[in-house]
């Protein structure tokens, strides 16, 4: 995923969107490691409640997420495993783009996504 030339955050948006239904699922969360380490944390923010709902599924249940409920190492050890390396949070850099820094950035300007985090 070539992200360098999108500027607008609305395009980032979009370009995530479209390919987490195009792509599989490790090129995914590869994808979104990129983002999240290549991306300063203000245009992170505006993708931050997309991305929850991608992964944890939506709160009125439409969208299943990743139904990380049901994944299981047994069963699907290579998705399990992608999934568990991409929720580490010492698996990413420590920087401000850091998914543990997102949370915290985006729970003192977002009362809302603060009770997610």
């Amino acid at each position: 995923m070539a992200f360098p030339h999108l500027q607008q955050p609305s395009f980032l948006l979009a370009s995530l969107k479209a390919d987490s239904i195009n792509k599989p699922f490790a090129q995914r969360c590869q994808d979104l490691v990129k983002v999240i380490e290549d991306f300063p944390a203000k245009e992170l923010h505006t993708i931050f409640p997309w991305l929850v709902e991608s992964i944890f599924g939506s709160l009125d249940g439409i969208l299943i997420g990743w139904n990380l409920r049901c994944l299981q190492g047994r069963m699907n050890p290579v998705e399990y495993n992608i999934a568990m390396e991409f929720l580490d949070p010492g698996h990413l850099s420590r920087s401000v783009s850091s998914p543990t820094a997102l949370c915290t950035t985006t729970r003192s300007s977002s009362p809302q996504l603060g009770a997610l985090a």
